[in-house]
């Protein structure tokens, strides 16, 4: 999944509470601090967009708090010897939140979606091979899904936004308008949406589980200005910061709870390898030596954000039990370069990451480099055209497979800027994908890790901690691998218990 792990331009800092009936004067308040770039869940890719997603769509499966994969709208999926046939049940009198009922056939058309829309998101080429000729609704309750061949990550698919069943009125309604006031299946439903300000969720009452639900409203609010984010938190505007800043964190430790949450993804540094002078290996290799682990953990330090120093290109989370990599650095001779650009989102963070990178690369080769940040957008459709000799990117996995961390990098990926392509390398994470063994499993992955490092195509350099802050007056706060929060498992703390 792809990473909005800056700041941008100041979005807003204060926006309006609305009031709400019940036990509190205001509703649930999280910060974010970019704004999801799409709605329609057949092309949600960002992570601003799946941290939304995970409590206004409803899913046949899903990931809870802990990380560990739940039934959503289903009471269960039967699977074929063979593993190419999913018959799967959902739950009896399923309604959605405008009291329309809930049919198969709106299982079955996410699926046509998905599967044949000529627009492609950045994560369909993963998607399994789903036969639609064969794949049928049984009755109003349950679908069998066919495939072509076999995928072990079908069921983890199904927690993710495109296969959420959807109406044909809705889909109109996302190909007319931006807008993500719409019925659902989910815990919340959007019931307000100002660009560049706010959303406004509220309970969905006819939710299969409405009565785990116990906060009434939540107002998600896009702020990137760092500096106002203690301030409003202070004063009660905000009850979840989504990230701490490093410069702020003892003043929120001191009026709310610092949580750490390690999550599937990793921050890299990527070569343009279609232009010298980073076409060249030996280029590539001599300012991935410039940049060695042990100045990477220096590195995390220096950012003070709980990240960890990247060892490897796959977050520690994913890594077989047990797995340790000792990297031998191999010195090479190479002329250096004219000056060259480095290109990043912007950010405090990342100013600050992109700076140590371009100090220790003029220390040990005397190579000087231009750094250009941009804001997301820009940075983003760069990236698409015509990347810098070295850009910053980030990925973040959307279930959890070592497998697609690594697809990112693959000759086909739209995500892979690079220019690189290694057609061992793609074999080996597709035989990654499929394989359900641990032992070669870690075998795998011990042969994707050489291909990275012999190449050098990328320079991973932090794996993921998320700093959240969290207000004294919310319980039961819990984010999962993949940086999701579930709103319907958060309580206030006065909340009457039922």
């Amino acid at each position: 999944m792809i990473q909005r792990w800056v700041t941008r331009l100041v979005l807003c800092a204060f926006c309006t509470v609305l009031p709400v009936s019940g036990l509190f004067a205001e509703p649930l308040q999280i910060q974010l601090p970019a704004e999801p770039t799409w709605f329609d869940p057949l092309f949600l890719e960002d992570g601003a967009a799946l941290k939304i997603a995970a409590n206004t769509l409803g899913t046949a499966y899903f990931y809870d708090g802990a990380g560990e994969r739940q039934k959503g709208l289903i009471d269960g999926c039967s699977i074929s010897r063979n593993r190419l046939q999913y018959t799967c049940r959902f739950k009896k009198d399923l309604v959605w939140s405008d009291g329309k009922a809930f049919h198969a056939e709106q299982f079955l058309l996410a699926l046509r979606r998905l599967t044949g829309n000529p627009v492609r998101g950045a994560l369909s080429h993963l998607y399994p091979p789903i036969d639609m000729k064969k794949t049928r609704v049984l009755d109003a309750r349950a679908v069998e899904i066919h495939l072509r061949e076999q995928d072990e990550q079908m069921l983890n698919w199904m927690t993710t936004p495109p296969f959420a069943p959807i109406r044909p009125d809705l889909v109109e309604h996302y190909e007319k308008t931006r807008s993500p006031v719409l019925p659902t299946l989910g815990a919340y439903e959007v019931v307000e949406y100002r660009r560049d300000s706010h959303l406004l969720l509220r309970k969905n009452p006819r939710f299969h589980a409405s009565d785990s639900v116990t906060i009434p409203e939540v107002m998600v609010r896009f702020i990137a200005d760092e500096a106002s984010l203690y301030p409003l938190m202070k004063s009660g505007k905000i009850d979840i910061l989504t990230r701490v800043p490093t410069l702020q964190q003892k003043q929120v430790a001191s009026i709310a709870s610092l949580v750490e949450v390690p999550v599937e993804a990793v921050t890299y540094l990527a070569f343009n390898t279609k232009k010298p002078p980073f076409r060249d290996r030996d280029h590539r290799i001599a300012v991935r030596n410039a940049v060695l682990i042990a100045k990477r953990a220096e590195l995390a330090k220096l950012l003070g954000t709980g990240e960890r120093g990247a060892p490897s290109f796959l977050p520690t989370l994913l890594a077989p039990g047990g797995y340790r990599r000792e990297w031998i650095i191999t010195p090479v001779k190479t002329d250096p370069p004219a000056r060259f650009r480095i290109q990043s989102d912007s950010g405090s963070r990342n100013q600050t990451m992109l700076e140590f990178v371009q100090s220790g690369i003029k220390d040990e080769l005397g190579w000087v480099s231009e750094l250009e940040l941009l804001d997301w957008k820009a940075h983003y459709a760069r990236l698409k055209s015509d990347p810098a000799a070295i850009y910053r990117f980030g990925w973040q996995n959307p279930i959890s497979s070592a497998s697609i961390v690594y697809d990112v990098l693959t000759t086909d990926s739209p995500n892979n800027f690079t220019g690189w392509s290694n057609k061992e390398y793609d074999a080996l994470v597709e035989e990654l994908h499929q394989e359900p063994l641990l032992v070669k499993r870690s075998k795998l992955i011990y042969e994707i890790e050489s291909i990275l490092w012999e190449e050098a195509p990328v320079i991973p350099l932090l794996h993921q901690v998320l700093r959240f802050g969290v207000s004294k007056r919310v319980s039961g706060f819990r984010a999962n691998p993949f940086g999701v929060v579930l709103f319907r498992e958060l309580r206030f703390e006065d909340t009457p218990k039922n």
